[in-house]
């Protein structure tokens, strides 16, 4: 916010205020409040959630407020155990169910499956909608997949994933065309030594 005081810090310092002066005060005071509270209003992006990987719980809790314990948390093959879940959460202009997932008492991975994905007659369609604005975003902020396969040559990818520095990003379409699903996991990089395989 204080950056935002510094750029229109000349509209606030004036000595002797006109009305043409004063109402362009006011409307800079109101767009300097707008932009100051749009990130709120902003969905979380792929990275800001990869920014919370390596996180203790408190830390998540305190980030993530919505954040609730699961009932029956699930264990993944890798040993990370999904305790929390936000039941509604923003990323990428979309609305998803996340489950965040710890090993060693660090977050390791968090899956967020789309919310009230369409079903019945065109469901098809418009998840192909949401399917494709997420990648052009996905795209926008970690550059072009890496990988990228679908289940007929030609088809739209139904996997694509990234490398954004220590994270792993995919994205997953799955489901019968009446009901698809779409998932993102985040999940924090495991490199691996060729001696370990």
């Amino acid at each position: 916010m204080f950056f935002l005081f510094e750029i229109f810090r000349p509209f606030f310092l004036r000595r002797a205020p006109s009305e043409s002066s004063g109402r362009c005060r006011r409307a800079c005071l109101a767009g300097a409040l707008l932009l100051g509270l749009c990130p709120v209003a902003w969905a979380n992006t792929v990275l800001e959630n990869a920014a919370l990987l390596g996180m203790g719980a408190e830390q998540i809790t305190a980030a993530l407020p919505d954040a609730q314990p699961v009932r029956a948390p699930r264990r993944l093959p890798s040993g990370a155990l999904g305790s929390l879940r936000v039941a509604d959460a923003a990323c990428e202009g979309a609305r998803f169910e996340q489950t965040l997932y710890f090993n060693h008492q660090k977050l390791a991975q968090m899956d967020l499956v789309l919310l009230n994905p369409a079903s019945g007659p065109g469901s098809e369609n418009a998840m192909a909608h949401v399917h494709e604005a997420l990648l052009q975003s996905l795209r926008a902020r970690l550059g072009p997949e890496l990988a990228a396969f679908g289940a007929t040559p030609g088809a739209v990818a139904d996997t694509a994933s990234w490398v954004s520095a220590d994270a792993d990003v995919m994205l997953f379409r799955s489901g019968r065309p009446e009901h698809p699903s779409l998932r993102i996991v985040i999940k924090q990089r495991q490199l691996v030594d060729a001696g370990e395989l």
